[in-house]
């Protein structure tokens, strides 16, 4: 099979579905990973020329993020060989996008919650403020009343 025209080497292809999406995935991290281990190097430059330790940081890092990628991949693909193991999968390989999309309702929630929260404050205010001159304003205008009346 091949893909863009370059064609997948076997081994990739014997892997079970799930360890298939894990290593996609993956690959589009490690992508990320490097686009942005350049970026921060780059900048770090600017601001520290000679800071030579952040290049070394990401850099193991990455060897570490690939290696636990493969670990991860033969696990999956051991997983599958059960009988449940397919669903099992799965499930570990979307479980944590299951959770990143709990925690953006709940962070969609709380965002409007303060909001509302917020809005409300200041209503409350606006009208503790009103209220707090209007002793004021019936002092003005029996004043100027009385002025009225002499």
């Amino acid at each position: 099979m091949k893909i863009l025209g370059i064609p997948i080497p076997d081994m990739i292809m014997k892997l079970c579905k799930p360890a298939q999406v894990y290593l996609i995935l993956s690959l589009i991290s490690l992508t990320l990973y490097v686009i942005s281990m350049l970026n921060v190097h780059d900048q770090v430059l600017e601001v520290e020329p000679e800071g030579e330790g952040i290049h070394h940081y990401t850099l193991s890092g990455l060897v570490i993020k690939m290696i636990f990628t493969i670990l991860w991949i033969y696990l999956l693909n051991y997983i599958c060989q059960f009988k449940y193991g397919k669903k099992i999968a799965w499930f570990i390989v979307l479980l944590p996008f299951f959770f990143m999309g709990l925690m953006l309702i709940g962070l969609m929630c709380a965002v409007s919650f303060i909001a509302l929260q917020s809005s409300k404050n200041k209503e409350l205010k606006k009208n503790l403020d009103n209220k707090s001159d209007r002793p004021q304003m019936m002092k003005e205008k029996q004043g100027s009343l009385s002025e009225l009346l002499r």
